[in-house]
């Protein structure tokens, strides 16, 4: 976005300055954004500590750890650090090359704190939850050309969900190949009320496909049938499909209602395995099929398939870092739910063929850790990466306090990025908890549900200088409380983070930034939001910029910069009192602004925002006297000029006119006026020195969000 932003700037100063003299760059708008990024993260020096053991893939665990004789492995350095426990401080120095983590490292309360992992400065050092797969042959399969290979599956242990190539996770066979099927019966007569409101919550195991769409599966228990509705995307193993009939039974309950024209697809499905790049192990056969793709041979193919779900967990731990280490490669499993478990009684028919219980129908939240870290402080990891990371890739949970993720860089993840949850008791358990200046991309790959950050019962944490994108749920979301009940978030300081590209038109009811529940130190100040959207395969709603949902209280949101969203730019369902000041809002989709409940007392006041929209409505929706308190906005629609509308749309018996707004206490010193944004068709929203946003006391500010350093 800095180096976008940069080259229009170069481009179209000297142009503007001469046909339009009245125009120049306010100081402050962009910022110094060269000036304060760092190229690379600077890894230092190799100085070996007194304590310290340097450990290499030729090393050897009966070596004494030193340059010239190194480990061999983590495992045994942990256990020479334990033996020394009474040295202050140890750094464990690794020299580049994949260290395969086979099994769980478990650090607790005895292993030795005050230590750092860290790579041999610039060099590579990778831990991996994966093993090579060679022995290639040729083959064909479905009609296509194909490599084979023997791998034993004696049980479920042996068998893997995920394959690498190089930095490229492969896709499993899907049907359809392009788009989605359609529920035609959700059957909901063999289904089960949960214990929330049943519109939404109800559990099944069937439901009925289109008979036309259903293939006689040669491996139908090693197929998987993904639902997505709402905000909640369903993994559910089958266990048994009727051509016939086009019923699918599965062995795990979704966690939300199924509904006629929910969609869905079937993966892992062999009779489809024909587009390069796929693969498919089938455990009847103990073999792997992988469909080459260009310049793939069958002595050169070297993949990497999961065997490990999980890498480090830390419990009672204080004081261990990691720095310039790569994690990544490693596999997953269905989640065995226990937000709900099984909701089937034992007396129902289906009881029996249930293997899993069912999620929780929100942000992956049940979606397990490669790295899991509870009750603990100061576990920090710098300059590291994440990729290929099946299941969440950080979870800092129950009373883990003072830990930093700085500097790093996630992609390819597949559930959350980064979670930080906690107890829902008061004072928090789990706090100080900052991710700062890391890039996380592709997230929620497989648990598409997931979010970048996902911040549940914690306290102090900052979340800040972030670039988030191409997540196909929410951006950070922060809060885990639906009302104005007591909880513990609070004091979150969400701020200057680039968030772009969330949501794929599979989910909905998502935003850039998303919040929950009373919070009155929580500010979200100078981010930068953009495409975020969802569309009709989604139920048609919910693609919002900033999203303050239920409860959402007493925030600041100042300083953003929200574009291109499928519905509004802002989002309020309920809360009170929250302040939106010197913001701009522009092109949502749908409107500008919202709050979709109205409720006795004020909402938000807001005041000194530049809305803009493109034939579409200021407030979406309807609004009644006393809803919220505006003050001092500028409105401008670029198809209508100063003729702006609110309501549900444009249209005639849609709108409301600015007399019928005005009449009923909005648009108090309201300014419509063109707001001289310097390019607003190209989404270069600096304004010009006679900007008619000023006086409504519009200060412009910095829109130089997004990471410190350039990774």
């Amino acid at each position: 976005m800095t180096k976008v932003i940069a080259v229009i700037m170069a481009v179209f100063t000297w142009f503007g300055a001469v046909l339009n003299p009245g125009w120049s760059k306010i100081e402050g708008v962009y910022g110094d954004v060269e000036e304060r990024t760092q190229t690379v993260f600077d890894e230092g020096e190799f100085i070996m500590g007194e304590n310290d053991l340097v450990v290499a893939p030729y090393g050897d665990d009966r070596n004494a750890g030193t340059p010239e004789a190194p480990l061999k492995t983590l495992e045994k350095a942990k256990e020479l650090l334990k033996a020394n426990a009474s040295a202050d401080s140890a750094t464990v120095w690794f020299r580049e090359g994949a260290y395969t983590i086979n099994n769980v490292v478990e650090f607790t309360s005895k292993d030795k704190d005050n230590v750092l992992y860290r790579s041999y400065p610039n060099e590579k050092v990778y831990f991996s939850g994966s093993r090579a797969i060679t022995g290639w042959s040729e083959t064909t399969i479905n009609g296509v050309k194909a490599f084979v290979t023997d791998v034993k599956v004696d049980s479920d242990d042996d068998y893997f969900r995920s394959l690498f190539k190089g930095d490229k996770r492969l896709s499993r066979s899907t049907y359809p190949k392009e788009g989605m099927f359609k529920v035609a019966d959700p059957s909901e007569s063999e289904g089960i009320a949960g214990s929330h409101a049943p519109d939404f919550f109800t559990h099944s195991v069937a439901f009925y496909a289109k008979t036309n769409e259903i293939l006689n599966f040669a491996n139908a228990s090693d197929v998987e049938v993904k639902v997505m509705h709402f905000w909640c995307d369903e993994h559910l193993p089958v266990h048994s499909v009727d051509a016939a009939t086009g019923r699918v039974e599965t062995t795990k309950p979704s966690a939300m209602r199924i509904r006629v024209d929910d969609n869905f697809i079937f993966e892992n499905v062999k009779e489809t395995l024909t587009l390069p790049g796929e693969w498919y192990l089938d455990r009847a056969e103990d073999k792997l099929y992988y469909i080459p793709e260009a310049g793939d041979t069958v002595e050169n193919t070297v993949l990497q398939a999961g065997v490990n779900e999980q890498l480090f967990t830390f419990n009672g731990v204080e004081n261990i870092a990691f720095q310039g280490i790569d994690f990544v490669n490693t596999d997953w499993d269905y989640v065995d739910g226990k937000h709900t478990g099984n909701p089937f009684p034992a007396t129902h028919p289906l009881y029996k063929n249930i293997k899993y219980g069912a999620d929780h129908p929100q942000a992956a939240f049940e979606v397990p850790a490669a790295i899991y870290i509870v009750a603990s402080k100061g576990i920090d990891f710098t300059d590291c990466r994440f990729e290929n990371i099946s299941y969440t890739a950080v979870k800092f949970d129950k009373g883990t306090q003072d830990c930093d993720v700085t500097s790093c860089y996630f992609n390819g993840i597949g559930a959350n990025a980064i979670f930080i949850h906690g107890d829902f008791v008061m004072p928090a358990t789990t706090k100080n908890i900052n991710v700062t200046d890391c890039h996380i991309a592709y997230y929620g790959r497989i648990f598409n549900n997931a979010i970048g950050i996902l911040l549940t019962h914690a306290y102090d944490c900052d979340l800040k200088y972030n670039e988030i994108h191409d997540g196909w749920y929410t951006g950070v979301s922060v809060g885990w409380n639906w009302g104005y009940a007591d909880h513990p978030t609070d004091k979150i300081d969400i701020s200057n983070n680039l968030i772009y590209n969330i949501g794929n038109g599979w989910l909905s009811d998502m935003g850039g930034i998303y919040t929950l529940g009373v919070q009155p130190e929580t500010v979200i100040s100078g981010n930068v939001i953009y495409n975020v959207g969802c569309d009709e395969g989604a139920y048609g709603y919910g693609g919002w910029g900033i999203y303050l949902d239920e409860g959402s209280s007493e925030m600041l949101v100042e300083n953003n910069l929200v574009y291109d969203c499928s519905s509004e730019t802002f989002h309020q369902h309920y809360g009170r009192d929250n302040i939106v000041r010197n913001n701009i809002f522009a092109f949502g989709g749908e409107g500008a602004f919202i709050i979709t409940k109205n409720e006795e007392h004020n909402s938000l006041t807001l005041t000194n925002n530049i809305l803009v929209v493109d034939d579409a409505t200021i407030y979406a929706f309807d609004t009644e006297r006393d809803w919220f308190v505006d003050d001092s906005n500028l409105y401008w629609d670029y198809k209508r000029g100063r003729n702006v509308y609110s309501g549900h749309t444009t249209k005639l018996f849609d709108r409301k006119s600015l007399v019928i707004l005005t009449s009923q206490g909005y648009y108090n010193n309201a300014v419509y006026e063109d707001p001289l944004f310097k390019d607003a068709e190209n989404r270069d929203f600096t304004l010009a020195e006679n900007s008619p946003a000023l006086e409504t006391g519009f200060v412009p500010f910095a829109y130089d969000a997004g990471t410190l350093t350039k990774f």
